[in-house]
């Protein structure tokens, strides 16, 4: 990671609130007035309060400089016994984000480091989250198959970006990424990023239950870049269906249904697995096909559908085995992307 001035220690969740609150608050206009900066204390003038959390504020901001609209993530001076590690974790972020840079796929950011008694972080404002659109937007309605090869594309791109440079997301889902005016998707809130360098054990549990791999759901501190893979897989699983297809309360209901749907043989042939019972899951084989079948068996069914080629990356994606899981990067060399031709997104 490039060197931003700040502690690069291990760090847990950060608390500011998270982009996609920042922006579905914006949208429902229900922000709050703050205070203007005064008049030449720093290049940016803050707007409004668009979201906050225990240790920080996020506010609609203007850059002085060049007129652009930015979202602008402070970090709250404090005393308290957490203030450091909050720091650290906010550091890290910035770090990725300078790291990532230039991307299409990833937010830009614009600006950091420290005003008055505050470390703060300016990101490009792009839109909504994809939560947002999905939800308010769509209000449920699936996504054709095409559309979700060309937004995959650009999340599998961006998530490649990440990986190959020793990093992991480890928090993918539609509430971190945002939707621009022209419908492009922008991973965004790099908060639990993680580098590989220096090699496990990460800290787990992490990320939100229900993007967490079968191996983090399990308890493994020795994962890798496959748990972005799976989150990937999970979102393109609900941009076809419409809804999320786990919603278990636990990390224990939630693996059950996992196995329930995925089977057990898969994850029993992983090196990593203990041979400890496995909850649910009393079928060997997958039923995933079944959930997205072809289009001449859907017509009966009615579920979302899916060409072969599609299927098979969804299912490579949601391997329970994270070492026959594909990678962002294996993902995006598979010929449903080339079949379809979709925009082009920059590596």
């Amino acid at each position: 990671r490039r060197d931003m001035g700040w502690s690069t220690a291990t760090r847990p969740r950060m608390g500011v609130a998270a982009l996609d609150d920042v922006v579905a608050a914006t949208l429902a206009r229900k922000s709050q007035r703050a205070p203007a900066t005064p008049p030449g204390s720093g290049r940016f003038h803050r707007l409004e309060v668009i979201g906050a959390g225990t240790f920080g504020v996020v506010y609609r901001a203007r850059d002085r400089r060049t007129g652009e609209i930015v979202a602008m993530k402070c970090l709250r001076a404090s005393d308290g016994g957490d203030a450091g590690r909050y720091l650290s974790d906010f550091a890290a972020e910035v770090s990725a984000l300078e790291a990532c840079s230039r991307h299409p796929s990833i937010v830009q950011p614009r600006a950091s480091g420290h005003l008055d008694s505050e470390a703060f972080l300016a990101m490009e404002f792009a839109g909504p989250t994809l939560r947002y659109v999905m939800k308010h937007v769509r209000f449920g309605r699936r996504h054709t198959e095409l559309e979700v090869r060309v937004l995959m594309r650009q999340l599998c791109a961006g998530a490649r970006r990440i990986n190959r440079l020793g990093l992991m997301h480890r928090d993918l889902k539609p509430d971190n990424v945002l939707v621009d005016s022209h419908g492009n998707l922008k991973i965004c809130d790099l908060g639990l990023s993680c580098s590989m360098a220096d090699g496990p054990p990460y800290s787990s549990p992490v990320g939100t239950r229900g993007y967490r791999a079968p191996e983090l759901l399990l308890g493994r501190t020795d994962y890798d870049e496959h748990v972005d893979s799976w989150a990937l897989g999970v979102m393109m699983a609900e941009l076809l269906a419409g809804k999320h297809p786990f919603h278990g309360r636990s990390d224990t209901e939630h693996l059950s249904e996992i196995l329930d749907l995925l089977g057990t043989a898969d994850i029993k042939e992983w090196s990593g697995y203990d041979g400890r019972r496995l909850p649910g899951g009393c079928q060997p084989g997958s039923f995933l096909r079944n959930k997205f079948p072809c289009q001449v068996e859907a017509r009966m069914k009615g579920p979302p559908t899916l060409l072969e080629a599609g299927f098979e990356v969804l299912s490579g994606l949601l391997r329970c085995n994270p070492e026959k899981r594909l990678t962002a990067e294996q993902a995006l060399k598979h010929r449903w992307f080339k079949e379809a031709n979709p925009r082009a997104t920059r590596s």
